[in-house]
This record gives structure tokens, C-alpha cells and sequence, in this order.
């Protein structure tokens, strides 16, 4: 009774050895490759497609632009320097100059002015809103806490570009949110 058992062992091993193992060792290498080319398509593909989308929005002005000039800096205004900036950027010099709108304080600015700041601030969404504005360029110019009213007051409504001040000039940082 055990030599049967034993034989029958003997042979189970043989055929998994022989047969299911090559079998396993293969069909592991066919589900490889898919399982390797969807990771790669999620890590790196979807970063490629991310950046190339972010460069592409960068580069269009939208169908109907607008620009926000925020200049909070005491003693000085960026509006002659922003307004060079567009009439050199082909995108941009076409935005007429009532769809600019301008926000600015020659103060320091306390906690006592924020509200105020925020009323001017939801003021001029209401009429960059009213003209159907779709992409509003933001330059920005004074403190970062002002940015993030900006960015809570434009979050669900048009595509906000980023410009920052770099070197005499402006740099598009691309969109306030990725969507």
C-alpha cells in the first residue's frame, strides 16, 4: 500500500516538474509584459501626457481672455511693467484693455483691510464673470496670503495662468489647477 502511495508521489512530481512548472514559468513571462506595459503607461505616461497638456495650456491665451493685475506693493505699481509684457506676448496683446482689471493699494496692508480687500477682490471676479471670461492671466504682486483669496475665489469657475516676476520680466507658471 505505500509503494502505491509512493509511486503515485513520484509520478505527481514528475508531472508537475516536467509540465507545469515550464507552463507556470511561461505564462508568467506572457503576463508580464501587459502588467509592465500598464505600469509604465500610469507612472510615466501619465506624467508625459500631464506635461505636455501643461505646456500646451500655457501656450494658448483661451477664447476669451482676461487679465487680473494684483499689485499690493507699497511704492510702486507693475502695471507699466505687466503692460509691456503683454504687448510683446502675441497671445496676450490681443486682450482689449476692457478686459484688464487692476487691483491695487499703495498702503501696507493690515488685517483691518482684508475685508475690504476681499469685497474689491469678489468685485472684480463678479465683472471678469460678467464678461465670460474663460482664461484669466493673474499677475501678482504683493503678499502670498492674497493669492490664496484669489485662488479660493476663482477655483470653480474660469482657468486661472499664473505669471510671475522673473529677471525684469514675466514667466507664465502655467495653470492655478491642474484639471
Amino acid at each position: 500500500m505505500w509503494d502505491t502511495a509512493i509511486v503515485w508521489a513520484e509520478a505527481i512530481k514528475h508531472f508537475v516538474d516536467t509540465y507545469l512548472d515550464p507552463l507556470g514559468i511561461v505564462l508568467g513571462l506572457i503576463l508580464a509584459f501587459p502588467i509592465f506595459g500598464t505600469w509604465w503607461e500610469v507612472t510615466v505616461g501619465r506624467r508625459r501626457r500631464e506635461r505636455r497638456w501643461f505646456q500646451e495650456i500655457r501656450r494658448r491665451p483661451g477664447e476669451r481672455p482676461a487679465i487680473l493685475i494684483l499689485d499690493l506693493l507699497p511704492g510702486r505699481s507693475i502695471r507699466p511693467a505687466v503692460e509691456q509684457y503683454v504687448q510683446h506676448d502675441p497671445g496676450l496683446a490681443a486682450i482689449s484693455t476692457e478686459r484688464i482689471f487692476v487691483i491695487g493699494r499703495d498702503l501696507n496692508l493690515t488685517p483691518d483691510d482684508l475685508p475690504e480687500l476681499r469685497r474689491e477682490l469678489r468685485d472684480a471676479g463678479a465683472r471678469i464673470y460678467a464678461n465670460g471670461t474663460d482664461t484669466l492671466h493673474y499677475f501678482h504682486a504683493g503678499p502670498t496670503f492674497v493669492a490664496a483669496l484669489i485662488g479660493a475665489e476663482f477655483a470653480n469657475g474660469c482657468r486661472v495662468m499664473l505669471y510671475g516676476h522673473d529677471q525684469g520680466t514675466y514667466v507664465n507658471f502655467g495653470p492655478l489647477r491642474m484639471h
